[in-house]
């Protein structure tokens, strides 16, 4: 694979705003020195992913992801070190210069990427015919026309029509050079014995892009009235397109969806283009599949609310009503709106127009709570047992909801609807989580009432627990040292070359951070203040990572002590006391592991002046622990 200049990826790096490559994905929000978002890597209730603009890193204080605009990317999209530079250029209209590939080189591009980029050519292969072929401009182009889809509208989705034909596509895309495997594993193209023919004929075809806009796979919708033929088919699961993560729309939808700060959930394709058309850009499908924790966490980037269009079939609303209790686990708000029988929201637009259907949504929007304890309240008005079962159904639901004062507010607002006590919906909400809760293990043997002997701590672990403490040490020295690199002490000394001296004679148990002072004492002959960019964008990847670890705080001091005219000392203000107090707490570690090495040593050894000498170290050691202590105010007894 080509590789990308050193002055290239520098200005990438420069440019890339990690503000803006991470709000691309996430819906951020200022709080304090920092940006804050529920975190797009793993499934939290309260947001615990910070951005610093200052510094131009993430990290995630839930799950521990962290580093730079590139890693980023890397790790959103699930993409290597060089793609991700390519995603940012494009990004920043930043010309990557060609280099030459050999035929070697070319043959071993990466898998995902081709598979990208024939899903590109099928985009485009699609929408041609539909524009410019007799079979897309007399089939295709009036059915989208006649659902009341624009001109426009159709060129924002990049939506195409696919050939009557058995290989179409296939042989475009042979002769374009494409390679039979990519046209394979995309499902573009079914391979059966000797033959060959496309997956998606006679149909009009909807591109699903993933965030990023990279078209990831396919759905195609007949036109032909036969009971035979599937209304709807979609691209398989393959290396870049994964059902269960993907939402239609959501790309064309995202900005809008953090600035109206709502998320309108609907079923089908030509739901999203009809409302997106009606100027209801925040509109996104789940495409006829089950709602998932991975589509609900992709909307929760953007926003915590969602509203749900439902069609008006009350037996397909019953049907989905368990899956988007997923919503309510995942700590989203859900709203529900139902449209009048037979009607969907594609319909309902069209018949009604944009503005009649916009007041339509606001008058009838419900809480998904409200609306799931009506739903079974009239089903059950006269029917004790379908009551008692649907108050369970509704407070299997409310169990859902992680915020206790959400909970409490539904299961009143239940109460209410179902004139039951308030209380015995609390016992009922009880007896459910007990029900719910995983049952502990039963121990093998009665626990004492009283120890009949001392309980001592396996060696092997208070080993672990002290190697933990040094560690502990160890790390705070080398975030000192990154966090300030650029920093003078009071005396006017740079702080790096100072702190580095205190540590002429200390070896780190972390190789890592060996490797982090071994790189500050080659760059200090050049400048003694050496920028935090030099490890957040460094080659190598454990440094890279490690950098944005030690440099992310989670905690920032309140400006409201300066409002208040309280000084509260910083760490930048009692900077040198900050590195002595670190170096020496290190140092006492190091000679307690001596002392601890020393004395495992003296009970194996045989041989009596070799135990002198060993003794005589001991001794020298315990007197560097005591006046070492002495130094930081603690007092060793021995």
């Amino acid at each position: 694979m080509s590789r990308i200049p050193k002055e290239t990826v520098d200005q990438i790096i420069q440019q890339a705003d990690i503000v803006e490559v991470v709000g691309d994905f996430v819906n951020l929000k200022k709080k304090g020195q920092n940006m804050w978002a529920p975190c797009p890597f793993h499934n939290e209730k309260s947001p615990s992913f910070s951005v610093s603009p200052a510094k131009g890193i993430y990290k995630c204080f839930g799950c521990g992801k962290a580093g730079n605009s590139v890693q980023f990317i890397m790790d959103v999209e699930n993409i290597g070190y060089v793609d991700a530079l390519k995603y940012l250029a494009h990004k920043y209209a930043i010309e990557i210069p060609e280099e030459e590939v050999s035929p070697e080189v070319n043959q071993a591009q990466n898998d995902r990427e081709s598979q990208y980029i024939l899903s590109s050519f099928a985009k485009e292969y699609f929408h041609d015919i539909l524009q410019n072929h007799e079979q897309g401009k007399s089939i295709g182009l009036p059915y989208l026309q006649e659902r009341g889809l624009s001109a426009v509208t159709i060129k924002e989705f990049e939506l195409g029509y696919s050939l009557e034909a058995w290989d179409g596509l296939t042989n475009a895309a042979l002769a374009k050079g494409f390679q039979k495997q990519y046209l394979e594993s995309t499902g573009l193209t079914i391979f059966k014995d000797t033959k060959q023919y496309d997956r998606f004929r006679a149909r009009v075809m909807f591109p699903i892009h993933n965030l990023s806009g990279r078209v990831v796979g396919f759905g195609g919708r007949t036109l032909k009235s036969n009971d035979k033929t599937p209304k709807y088919v979609n691209s398989p699961e393959s290396e870049i397109y994964h059902k269960s993560d993907i939402l239609y729309g959501l790309y064309q939808a995202k900005q809008a969806v953090r600035n109206l700060d709502n998320c309108f959930l609907v079923e089908g394709y030509l739901d999203v283009l009809s409302l997106a058309q009606g100027g209801i850009k925040n509109v996104v499908a789940s495409s006829g599949t089950s709602l998932t924790e991975n589509q609900i966490k992709a909307i929760g980037r953007f926003t915590q609310n969602i509203t749900v269009l439902y069609d008006g079939d009350a037996a397909g609303i019953k049907a989905s009503l368990r899956g988007i209790d997923l919503i309510l686990e995942g700590g989203l708000n859900v709203s529900v709106v139902l449209f009048p029988d037979k009607e969907d929201p594609d319909s309902y637009i069209r018949q009604v127009g944009d503005t009649a259907f916009k007041a339509y949504i606001d008058k009838n929007a419900k809480d998904f709570i409200s609306f799931k304890t009506e739903l079974f309240a009239e089903e059950a008005q006269h029917n004790p047992v379908k009551k008692a079962e649907a108050i369970k159904e509704v407070i299997s639901s409310i169990a859902k909801i992680p915020d206790s004062i959400k909970r409490a507010v539904f299961l009143q607002r239940c109460s209410t609807l179902f004139g039951i006590e308030e209380q015995v919906l609390i016992t009922e909400y009880n007896k459910h989580l007990r029900q719910e809760r995983p049952k502990p293990a039963p121990a093998t043997l009665p626990f004492p009432e009283k120890p009949t002997e001392p309980v001592l701590a396996d060696p092997e672990e208070q080993v672990a627990a002290d190697d933990a403490v040094l560690v502990h040490h160890e790390k705070e020295v080398i975030r000192l040292l990154l966090n300030y690199s650029t920093n003078r002490l009071p005396d006017g000394e740079a702080f790096v070359p100072y702190l580095l001296e205190q540590l002429e004679d200390v070896e780190f148990k972390m190789p890592i951070f060996n490797r982090i002072i071994e790189l500050f004492r080659e760059a200090v002959p050049q400048s003694p203040f050496i920028s935090p960019d030099f490890f957040i964008n460094n080659p190598e990847k454990e440094v890279r990572e490690e950098a944005v670890q030690l440099l992310t705080e989670k905690f920032e001091l309140s400006p409201n002590w300066e409002t208040h005219q309280i000084i509260v000392p910083t760490e930048t203000d009692m900077l040198q006391f900050a590195a002595d107090t670190a170096v020496l707490r290190l140092k006492w570690r190091n000679v307690q592991q001596m002392i601890r090495d020393n004395m495992e040593a003296l009970k194996y050894e045989k041989d009596v002046e070799e135990v002198t000498k060993q003794l005589t170290i001991l001794k020298t050691l315990q007197q560097y622990e005591v006046e070492i202590g002495a130094q930081l105010g603690i007092v060793v007894s021995r």
